[in-house]
């Protein structure tokens, strides 16, 4: 019985390194594109590769079966919500308040 406590524990430990790094490579990811949205925003640009990511993402939702359509829509919020974000930072001073934006996210 130890061995298999042992056992249970191990798996979710690598689980969780496993969530904790894939996380952080998505984390790292949306800052990225985070940054390169500020970057095309401030000189132009910005709107049309919003535009057409959009347009690539509802070309999905109108080809896929159900399944897939579900899986569309969300990365369809998502995308939205990293958009959402962005603009939040770029109309807020340099000095982000990190509790504002937490509020600012959740009602995201």
């Amino acid at each position: 019985m130890k061995n298999l406590i042992l056992s249970v524990i191990a798996k979710i430990s690598k689980m969780d390194a496993e969530a904790k790094l894939l996380a952080a490579k998505v984390e790292a990811q949306s800052l990225l594109i985070g940054a390169l949205l500020l970057t095309l925003g401030k000189n132009g640009g910005m709107n049309e590769m919003l535009d057409n990511v959009k347009k690539a993402i509802n070309a999905a939702l109108d080809a896929a079966d159900m399944p897939l359509k579900s899986d569309a829509e969300l990365l369809m919020n998502e995308f939205n919500n990293l958009i959402q974000l962005t603009q939040l930072l770029e109309t807020n001073d340099a000095e982000i308040d990190i509790e504002a934006l937490k509020d600012a996210s959740d009602k995201i």
